[in-house]
Formats: C-alpha cells, structure tokens, sequence
C-alpha cells in the first residue's frame, strides 16, 4: 500500500513529465475541482431556493378526490 506522501510525490512527477502546456490544463483542471469542492462546502446544510409562486387561499369546499377531479364513468 502507498502512503499519500508517496502518491503526491508520484504524482508531482507525474506533472513534472508533462509539457509546459498540458501542466496548464492540468493547472485549470486542479483549480476547477478545488472551486467544485468550495461550493459543495458553502452548500452543506443550507434549504433549496425554488420560487415560491402565492396563488392565495384554497377555495372553500374544494375537494381533489380523482372522483371529483376527472368525474365517475364506473370505474
């Protein structure tokens, strides 16, 4: 088994191998899963924002039973 000091420093190596233009897509990469990881962080805990669309009061004596709503053709 590796330890995760190993793996970093495989890894460096790794990046250290790569022309100077795939280290900056790499570079992009790493700091796009860094701002991914700060979002889901900031987002932890916190309530959905969906609208919310007021359309008043329920209408006295309204009844959704399927009955009512598409009627009985003796089903």
């Amino acid at each position: 088994m590796t330890t995760p000091l190993h793996d970093t420093k495989a890894l460096m190596e790794k990046i250290r191998s790569l022309p100077t233009d795939q280290r900056v897509e790499v570079e992009d990469f790493v700091d796009f899963l860094r701002k991914k990881v700060m979002v889901r962080k900031t987002q932890e805990g916190q309530p959905l924002d969906f609208p919310v669309d007021d359309t008043g009061p329920w209408p006295n004596g309204l009844d959704l039973s399927r009955k009512d709503i598409y009627g009985d053709d003796g089903r």
